[in-house]
């Protein structure tokens, strides 16, 4: 079933108003909550569920009135969905902490990456959905890391390595060791973020996370650019959630004092996503609840394309898992492929739209890859 056949423009307007009471911890706006009519909760849970935003959901709807909060089954659904996510959490952080440590005993120095690093950004840490642990270590270390992981008994498979990063089963967790935080579309920028990224995760700032484990996290500038760059790849190659552009909400709202404006405009020249970053921060500010002083580079002129991004952002899901579009995977091989394929190019039309230049980038890094692999 279509997303637009769930979810009224009502319960767009309505899930918005509450993930942004439960991003800044106030009240929803009760402009959206007229005082005769029942909260289209169909929609606004069938969003927090495909915007992995559910437990912000949940914190805004306790500053409802008590006769427009969910009730019944459906709630307590929803706080036994909150209570495991707070349970992962918690897990994550210990285990973060833990693995931090084991390396920093072996000599390595390692940077928590995304996650949980930004999860102590929110009003609730442990209300941000959350997935696994990422950690870099840098090309240097990262042979050395990832045999000091694989003898730790927690440790129960490895998965194939990437260009990026090798994954492991820890316990009930997934950690992925990176030797490289990020790759860009097209070669030369990739090459000048490769320098700037050895840079700045020589070093990072000390973090606690909630459980009080101590974790060393980017620098401001570097993570909320990281942040946005690894947003923004989902988004051009299969979609993304609301989930990450509240983090970058959170990253700007907590460290936009110590944003140098200038050099953070000359580095999205750099990597060629200055407008794409007007784009983001545009949404941030506009749908979100970002005040714009807090929003570097904002330009107030892009209403139109920027609620087209929104919409989206709710067409494509989390990582893209809900989008529209045929499932190819369990089709013999070659229908597979070719289905792929097909979906492939449906994605570059639509992204051309919000950014032309990255949207034929990413379409050649398809073909390259597609060809090294088939090689």
């Amino acid at each position: 079933m279509k997303r637009k056949d769930i979810v009224s423009e009502k319960a767009e307007k309505q899930f918005m108003a509450l993930v942004r009471a439960g991003l800044w911890g106030k009240d929803a706006e009760m402009e959206f909550f007229p005082e005769n009519e029942v909260p289209d909760w169909k929609g606004i849970l069938y969003l927090g569920k495909t915007q992995a935003v559910l437990p912000l959901v949940y914190d805004g709807m306790t500053g409802l009135p008590e006769g427009k909060r969910l009730s019944g089954p459906s709630l307590m659904k929803l706080i036994a969905y909150v209570d495991r996510v707070e349970k992962l959490n918690a897990d994550l952080d210990a285990a973060a902490g833990k693995i931090c440590a084991g390396l920093a005993a072996e000599g390595i120095s390692s940077v928590l990456l995304k996650g949980q690093g930004n999860a102590v950004l929110y009003p609730e840490p442990r209300h941000r959905q959350c997935g696994d642990i990422d950690l870099y270590v840098g090309q240097e270390n990262y042979l050395k890391a990832a045999d000091v992981i694989r003898k730790w008994p927690e440790v129960h498979h490895e998965a194939k390595e990437t260009s990026k990063h090798v994954g492991f089963g820890f316990g009930h967790l997934e950690i992925e060791l990176h030797k490289m935080a990020f790759e860009m579309a097209d070669r030369k920028t990739d090459a000048a973020f490769r320098i700037w990224e050895t840079e700045e995760l020589s070093s990072g700032r000390a973090e606690v996370l909630p459980g009080g484990e101590k974790v060393t996290v980017p620098p401001p500038m570097f993570n909320v650019i990281y942040v946005f760059c690894h947003g923004f790849h989902h988004f051009m190659e299969s979609g993304l959630g609301l989930r990450q552009i509240c983090d970058i909400v959170m990253l700007l709202h907590r460290y936009h004092s110590e944003l140098d404006a200038n050099e953070m405009e000359a580095r999205l020249k750099e990597f060629r996503l200055l407008d794409e970053w007007r784009l983001f921060v545009s949404l941030a500010v506009r749908h979100l609840g970002l005040p714009a002083s807090e929003a570097p580079l904002y330009i107030p002129d892009k209403q139109d394309i920027t609620d087209k991004l929104l919409q989206a952002i709710f067409d494509d899901g989390n990582f893209g898992h809900h989008k529209d579009l045929p499932d190819f995977s369990r089709k013999p091989a070659l229908i597979r492929k070719l289905g792929n394929l097909g979906i492939h190019h449906v994605i570059f039309f639509r992204k051309l739209k919000f950014s032309p230049r990255q949207a034929w980038l990413y379409y050649l890094q398809m073909w390259r890859n597609g060809l090294k692999r088939l090689a």
